[in-house]
């Protein structure tokens, strides 16, 4: 009887043991990587992760709404600036540049890709004062920790007197904040 009681107990206790062996296992391990970027920037603020590139969609324009020099999409975006110091400085300025300006109306930034023709892109400030490429905008006051500086990107046709031809276009404006 003594013997049966040792064996059962025995059995039971293998049972258990290959049991909780099974149960700690959970399967082969799962591996990633983080990848970390940045820049150290000895200046009033750093640009947030939503301004480089701020990415302005005007999705679709009718080619009619660009009549007469009329201007259209008027989209609204921000520059967001992070961990801004005003023991630093107190205001900010942004110069535009395009990669290329139109070449029909230099007010415009030219389409540098797609189909699209006889249209530019233009820009109104954070002080609603039309851009004027390399010059520097209308200042902002700075706010210590986060300052938003509005833009508003728009369509116009680059010579009133020629047809706007619709199709897709990409372009490209530069920006650089200055700090006073």
């Amino acid at each position: 009887m003594k013997l049966n009681k040792f064996i059962v107990g025995t059995v039971f206790a293998s049972a258990f043991a290959s049991f909780a062996a099974m149960a700690a296992y959970t399967g082969t391990p799962t591996n990633g990587t983080i990848e970390i970027s940045g820049e150290l920037v000895n200046s009033a603020c750093g640009l947030s992760e939503e301004s480089s590139p701020v990415k302005v969609n005007f999705y679709q324009i009718p080619v009619s709404n660009l009549k007469n020099g009329e201007r259209a999409g008027n989209v609204k975006k921000n520059i967001e600036l992070q961990g801004c110091d005003t023991t630093v400085a107190q205001t900010a300025t942004v110069t535009y540049t395009p990669s290329t300006v139109n070449p029909s109306d230099a007010s415009l930034a030219a389409f540098t890709s797609g189909t699209a023709s006889g249209a530019g892109i233009g820009l109104r400030d954070n002080g609603n004062k039309d851009v004027v490429w390399g010059q520097a905008s209308t200042a902002v006051n700075l706010t210590n920790g986060k300052t938003t500086i509005p833009f508003v990107a728009y369509l116009k046709s680059d010579n009133p007197s020629n047809a706007v031809t619709p199709g897709s276009f990409d372009s490209t404006i530069n920006f650089q904040v200055d700090y006073q």
